[in-house]
């Protein structure tokens, strides 16, 4: 079950609005080989920064949760948070009453590898956020200590991996969940529910407790959000073709796909593509996809 979880973490690579993005504000730190199978990316900024009175970003369904750990320097306050599963494309805006100096510590999952750091349930936590001991007790005081005590991105992510492979707990990787959610991939995310549960020998409704319990969400609702990643992957590499994307992903037309696709990124492919192009510095997108 190991080799799923690295097969799956290098064949679905979830993206940001702007996963070109890096930059003083932002950045993406991949893990260790040992995390790899587990952990998307550690992010924020590898440096503190002076923050503007507002300061936003666009938020899309990159299908992933986050520990989110924000260091106010100017008043030594933390904030702290744990993201569930959304579905939902949204502006995050922060208004502040004065410019201060801050920094972000992000620890980005895979949907199907939260759960193995947290002895809780996710049922009904889709489209919340929670204070991160709610599901990983004692995470905030740790992460908090590595925030105060390291100021780059890359000194906080080496010290909190020490931090997530003592809490890795393999026993609660759930073989039906895994089982499912890779056929869910292989299939682009347009396979019926009832065929997916069929070929895992397991009833829709023994599917809907397990896909609650583990990421929070129902399985067609997942299934959708992982055909639209899966479309913005590939618009976002260079994917051009929109007619056969729609073959590909199980549309029943244009208008479909990109009517499914607004829907989710709250814009048309071509708007979304400028706005993830936001920030680009590298001359070779392929080494940040």
């Amino acid at each position: 079950m190991n080799q799923k979880l690295s097969t799956l973490s290098l064949s679905y690579h979830p993206l940001t609005s702007t996963p070109f993005l890096k930059n003083n504000d932002y950045c993406e730190l991949p893990p260790s080989d040992a995390l790899k199978p587990y952990v998307r990316c550690f992010w924020g900024n590898e440096h503190p920064q002076i923050q503007p009175k507002t300061s936003g970003r666009l938020v899309i369904p990159d299908t992933c949760m986050d520990i989110i750990i924000k260091v106010n320097h100017s008043n030594h306050t933390i904030d702290a948070s744990f993201c569930a599963m959304d579905e939902h494309t949204y502006q995050s805006c922060e208004a502040t009453d004065a410019a201060v100096s801050s920094s972000i510590f992000g620890i980005r999952f895979f949907f199907w590898t939260a759960m193995l750091f947290s002895p809780e349930s996710f049922r009904h936590t889709k489209n919340q956020a929670y204070h991160p001991d709610e599901f990983f007790q004692g995470i905030t005081a740790e992460l908090t200590e590595i925030a105060l005590r390291f100021n780059t991105l890359t000194e906080r992510a080496r010290a909190a991996e020490e931090v997530f492979l003592r809490r890795l707990n393999s026993d609660r990787l759930n073989y039906d969940f895994m089982n499912a959610v890779n056929d869910m991939i292989k299939y682009h995310g347009h396979r019926k529910i009832s065929e997916i549960a069929r070929i895992n020998a397991m009833s829709e409704r023994k599917m809907e407790r397990i896909f609650a319990d583990s990421v929070g969400i129902s399985p067609k609702t997942l299934s959708n959000l992982i055909r639209y990643q899966l479309v913005w992957q590939e618009l976002a590499r260079g994917g051009a073709d929109i007619l056969n994307m729609v073959e590909k992903y199980g549309y029943t037309d244009q208008p479909h796909l990109l009517n499914d696709f607004r829907s989710r990124h709250g814009m048309t492919p071509t708007h979304a593509l400028k706005i993830a192009h936001v920030g680009f510095l590298q001359d070779n997108p392929q080494s940040v996809l």
